[in-house]
């Protein structure tokens, strides 16, 4: 639909594309794909079909929508009325399936850089 110009060697404008199959592979880069639905369930459905699965972005006033597509997608953030980039220190990110080796973010650095140990200790002091 627009961009997708490279301007280096190495980056592209950013893009946005239509009806396309491109979103099938991980695309590290300024860029959104857009499908248009009809039909919520479908739009899911293709959505879940995908092998990667990083975070989704669900657009509505209604919050019954928000929550059953936020509940039905497999993604491991769903934004709502949002775009996907939204990210905080504290947020968990990563994907799923063959996306990624797991998820990431503080809980899980503290958690790969600790090394559990367990004492046992006999005192009669105690």
């Amino acid at each position: 639909m627009c961009g997708g110009k490279r301007i280096s060697d190495t980056c592209f404008e950013p893009t946005i594309l239509l009806n396309t199959k491109v979103s099938t592979n991980e695309i590290f880069g300024p860029v959104v794909c857009i499908y248009p639905f009809t039909d919520r369930q479908e739009a899911i459905k293709k959505a879940n079909a995908l092998d990667v699965h990083f975070q989704a972005a669900v657009f509505t006033k209604n919050v019954d929508i928000a929550l059953d597509a936020t509940k039905k997608l497999n993604a491991t953030a769903v934004m709502v009325n949002d775009n996907t980039a939204f990210r905080v220190d504290w947020m968990l990110f990563g994907g799923r399936d063959a996306s990624d080796l797991g998820m990431a973010g503080i809980y899980y650095t503290i958690n790969d850089m600790t090394r559990e140990k367990l004492m046992v200790l006999k005192s009669k002091s105690l």
